[in-house]
């Protein structure tokens, strides 16, 4: 995918979202109609003024309650997005997961207002694709989520500090390496770290133990296969850092809630469903229209 992505989009009726993960940051910022969005095991209400920000392991879905549903969505590379942005602290929002944290962010009026000229800018940028439009893109990501770091009392008293970095490093470098025989004691090893300090500080930073995040994105990257290709599940497994289909299986169904073959029924299924609806690739219908309006 590209470092970024950015679509405004604008549906008047039967919008169904099938649970999924991105690779990506995501952020979606609620312009019009009343969604609720639940994110792994936590549910929000959001309304006009409300924005969701999602991190790359994150399974949500949504339901709409009032139409018209219209929303800018945007999708980071987490790499752009830390060389971009920089700041350990603003970098938080999209790595620490304590208990409390909320993936649901208000702004007042004022505020939403700036961020809503932003993503104008941004959106500007990102389909006319001009020389260095990656750059005003990268100083637009600073202004907006400087803006919401001061804005949202919840970021601004996240406590950060140098574990968010060895945080951030760890998870790329496992997304790199996922498919092969991680431990613990060899992640430390390739971060040049005591395992007993990287297991603290990864699980603290990002509510995950190592090699539970390991787990998370392999069968993340089982369910993209299952959905996606027609390997045979023996085959998938391997790909996925599983040499012992029995031993993927049970772990598959404990964390999908459903049997590697269910799980490929039930995509090709509500995929066929989804077919029948005129729902598009995107989750927009062929009859809707994607618009600019005046907030």
């Amino acid at each position: 995918m590209d470092n970024f992505w950015i679509e405004h989009r604008y549906t008047t009726c039967n919008y169904r979202l099938p649970y999924h993960y991105e690779k990506a940051y995501q952020v979606i910022f609620l312009l019009a109609g009343k969604i609720q969005y639940q994110v792994n095991d936590k549910e929000y209400i959001v309304e006009k003024g409300g924005l969701i920000v999602l991190n790359t392991l994150e399974d949500h879905t949504l339901k709409v309650l009032e139409y018209p549903y219209e929303r800018y969505i945007i999708q980071i590379r987490p790499e752009f997005f830390q060389q971009e942005v920089k700041y350990p602290e603003v970098i938080a929002v999209f790595i620490k997961r304590p208990p409390d944290f909320s993936h649901l962010l208000t702004v007042s009026g004022q505020a939403w207002d700036y961020l809503y000229g932003i993503l104008q800018e941004m959106e500007a940028e990102y389909l006319a694709r001009k020389s260095y439009w990656e750059l005003i893109v990268g100083a637009n990501l600073r202004r907006m989520f400087i803006a919401l770091f001061r804005e949202c009392p919840a970021l601004s008293m996240m406590r950060v500090g140098s574990g968010t970095a060895v945080a951030y490093n760890t998870m790329n470098y496992l997304d790199r390496h996922f498919t092969e025989d991680i431990t613990v004691e060899s992640v430390a090893a390739a971060m040049f770290l005591n395992k007993d300090y990287l297991s603290h500080v990864f699980k603290d930073e990002t509510g995950y133990t190592v090699i539970g995040y390991v787990i998370s994105l392999r069968i993340n990257r089982a369910k993209v296969l299952l959905a996606e290709s027609d390997q045979s599940i023996t085959d998938i497994a391997a790909a996925c850092g599983y040499t012992d289909f029995s031993y993927f299986s049970r772990l598959f169904k404990k964390h999908a809630k459903a049997s590697p073959s269910e799980f490929r029924k039930n995509s090709a299924r509500q995929k066929e469903e989804f077919q029948k609806g005129g729902i598009s690739e995107k989750g927009v219908r062929s009859h809707d229209i994607t618009r600019k309006v005046s907030l």
